[in-house]
């Protein structure tokens, strides 16, 4: 069995009464077999509170105020301080710990949506550089992989996404050109896959694909097949509201969650002309100049979470889709905050990427409502989201 963890996976540590929002907070927390039964048998009065605080229709944890009733009035929870670590269920007890499983490759991460670990995923100046190592399990571990991962598939999406890493990783390019070469790097990919069916070679398709995007003159001659997409700032505009409306109507986590999707609306698409959007975009991109490496890490932490999935429905075009979606809604989030306070600041950053991640990430229904939105809806098209991206050059001179 391969293993890898981020460089920065051993450094977290929960931030405790010290966190600006706890982890217990908007989400029902599922309570696994093993600790549903230990709970249902912890003797005396925190025992009667502790299955209170328990729905058992669901097996979750009741919510008060959006926030676990378990907590105590300094955010901390109560079952670790009466029974102990061991005894919290396995999802409190790892998060944010998660892993991804791929037949023989585990890749362990630290999720997003807890805010001490945004802050290690963002500040990472290893970019996203993973330790590996190997180990070999017993005949009983061994047997239990999952069978459905296709073993060539999946060492070609490594290298896929390696690519993908490369072009993120290119200071040479605008932020948004680098966006969109990935986007158009899994479109024409996801083409061929489908064109050549189940029988597609696809370490060739890889090899080809990869080739051409890390040419050196890719860069150049994507950038002059974007020249289409420049002065196109009332369909961008109007293109990327619809993004943020679409976002609106995701089942709520965070508080009033509707009603402040319905704010950034209202200030950033009808109080502002499309000229005066790019000219508060630029404004802003100025002053986030000096947070380049967070903004990508952020895409690389996405990237490296989901495209790896296409091992199982082979929707690498999808899965980048979501990818480059993500960036630029939480990228909205901070144009937002900077039109109300002239300033853009990392800490920012990490805050909406991280209540981004608990919104929609960490929510399984919000995320297959907003995958379902990009594979059907036209405002995801190619040519759409490259409007998005593009949009406002060239008219002024960028």
């Amino acid at each position: 069995m391969q293993y890898k963890i981020p460089y920065y996976y051993r450094q977290f540590s929960c931030a405790g009464s010290a966190c600006p929002d706890t982890c217990c907070g908007g989400w029902r927390i599922q309570i696994d077999e093993k600790s549903y039964r230990n709970y249902m048998q912890v003797p005396g009065a925190f025992g009667a509170r502790l299955r209170k605080g328990i729905d058992r229709k669901d097996r979750s944890f009741r919510l008060r105020n959006r926030a676990c009733t378990l907590l105590d009035q300094e955010g901390l929870c109560r079952i670790y301080k009466e029974l102990g670590k061991d005894a919290m269920c396995r999802a409190c007890r790892i998060y944010p710990r998660h892993r991804e499983d791929y037949g023989q490759v585990q890749e362990l991460m630290l999720s997003l949506s807890c805010p001490e670990a945004a802050r290690l995923i963002l500040e990472d100046t290893a970019q996203g550089a993973f330790l590996e190592w190997t180990r070999q399990e017993n005949p009983s571990v061994s047997q239990e992989t999952d069978p459905v991962c296709d073993p060539e598939l999946l060492r070609c999406l490594e290298e896929v996404r390696l690519t993908m890493v490369c072009l993120l990783k290119d200071r040479s390019m605008d932020w948004s050109q680098r966006l969109a070469m990935i986007l158009a790097y899994a479109h024409d990919f996801q083409r061929h896959l489908y064109l050549e069916g189940t029988e597609a070679d696809v370490s060739s398709l890889a090899d080809k694909w990869n080739r051409r995007y890390l040419d050196r003159e890719a860069v150049s001659v994507f950038r002059e097949k974007l020249e289409p997409y420049e002065g196109r700032s009332r369909e961008r505009m109007l293109r990327i509201s619809g993004w943020m409306r679409d976002m609106q109507k995701l089942e709520p986590v965070l508080a009033d969650w509707e009603k402040k999707q319905g704010s950034i609306c209202t200030a950033l698409y009808h109080k502002e002309t499309p000229d005066s959007y790019e000219r508060l975009e630029r404004q802003f991109a100025g002053e986030a100049a000096g947070l380049e490496q967070a903004w990508e890490n952020l895409a690389l932490y996405f990237l490296r979470t989901w495209l790896l999935g296409a091992v199982y429905d082979r929707d690498v075009y999808g899965k980048v889709k979501l990818v480059v979606v993500s960036c630029l809604v939480i990228r909205e989030w901070c144009l937002f905050r900077y039109r109300k306070t002239g300033q853009i600041r990392q800490e920012d950053l990490v805050a909406a990427a991280y209540r981004y991640s608990r919104q929609v990430e960490n929510w399984d229904r919000n995320l297959g409502m907003l995958e379902y939105r990009l594979g059907t809806s036209p405002l995801y098209a190619l040519a759409s989201m490259l409007t998005v991206l593009w949009g406002g050059k060239g008219k002024h001179g960028d």
